[in-house]
């Protein structure tokens, strides 16, 4: 970026999370007394100011999203009066516009995978499996994935889309168990991934559309948290015709010259839960439909 100032966007961005973070520190974890006149939760403007080497004035305009453009330097010093944990720093600075990835930034709807990868997430028979994309598009998927989402195909633009089906699908949220801890971690892994995007008008649609539409997505949003990418894992579902589903999950990433920030998830039935009897059993059910759909078609 050089020089140039930061888009009114990314101020706005940098001055939300700056000041989320300072309302949870506390004067002793920078080695400052508490006094009995402190009113407010958090520290001062002028006390991070003070741990960051910037002057009191300076820092109140970055957090008042004023024209200023902070150094890496200078936000580093910062994250260090905040306390942030690595990954919160490497949000900052990606915020400010340093260390950000290079990735595309085409619509996912011109997105297709390679005829090779749609083989391989069908050869998962009894596993669900999709790919999607930095804006969790879902771009591909096997038939056992209607286990979880439900068809796919009948779904447009937008409501293809893994959050959208968290937040604003009834499905997701029925049959999720824990739904709000996963949910709350989805929001903390799209804030991340954000901070290369806070200029993109693509990503911005589905972040205002949640924002909008969901009172825990904008409640978690505003809370700043910030999540690396989970890589494996344990998901449990609670299916309405088969009960209790258990899966492990890897998230593998899918390396294609033609498109970036493409990711499989694969679902494997857990041993000794009995998921794998129940998924041959769903998949048999559906069969005779699929095959009706096909000859109709």
């Amino acid at each position: 970026m050089g020089e140039t100032m930061l888009s009114d966007e990314r101020r706005r961005a940098i001055a939300d999370f700056l000041k989320t973070r300072r309302m949870r520190r506390q004067p002793e974890e920078l080695g400052l007394p508490r006094g009995r006149r402190r009113r407010t939760p958090g520290l001062r403007r002028e006390e991070v100011a003070a741990a960051a080497g910037v002057s009191a004035e300076w820092y109140t305009w970055l957090e008042q999203a004023r024209e200023v453009r902070p150094s890496a330097q200078v936000l580093t010093r910062i994250g260090a009066a905040l306390r942030l944990e690595p990954n919160e720093n490497r949000h900052l600075l990606t915020l400010g516009g340093y260390a950000v990835p290079a990735s595309g930034s085409d619509s996912p709807w011109s997105v297709s995978v390679s005829l090779r990868l749609q083989r391989l997430i069908d050869q998962i028979e009894y596993g669900p499996a999709w790919v999607f994309g930095e804006r969790w598009d879902i771009v591909a998927w096997n038939r056992a994935a209607s286990v979880i989402h439900g068809d796919l195909t009948t779904l447009q633009g937008i409501e293809r889309n893994g959050l959208y089906q968290i937040f604003l699908g009834d499905r997701m949220r029925s049959i999720l168990v824990d739904w709000e801890a996963h949910a709350r971690r989805c929001v903390a892994k799209l804030r991340t991934t954000y901070a290369s995007r806070v200029d993109d008008p693509w990503f911005n649609e589905l972040v205002t559309l949640l924002r909008t539409r969901s009172e825990e997505f904008e409640r978690w949003w505003t809370e700043n948290d910030v999540a690396g990418a989970t890589q494996e894992g344990v998901k449990h579902y609670e299916h309405p015709e088969a009960g209790r589903l258990v899966f492990d999950y890897s998230v593998l990433e899918v390396l294609d010259e033609r498109m970036s920030s493409l990711r499989l998830v694969a679902y494997v039935p857990a041993p000794g839960t009995g998921t794998r009897e129940k998924m041959e059993a769903l998949l048999a059910a559906e069969e005779p439909l699929l095959t009706a759909a096909l000859e109709a078609g």
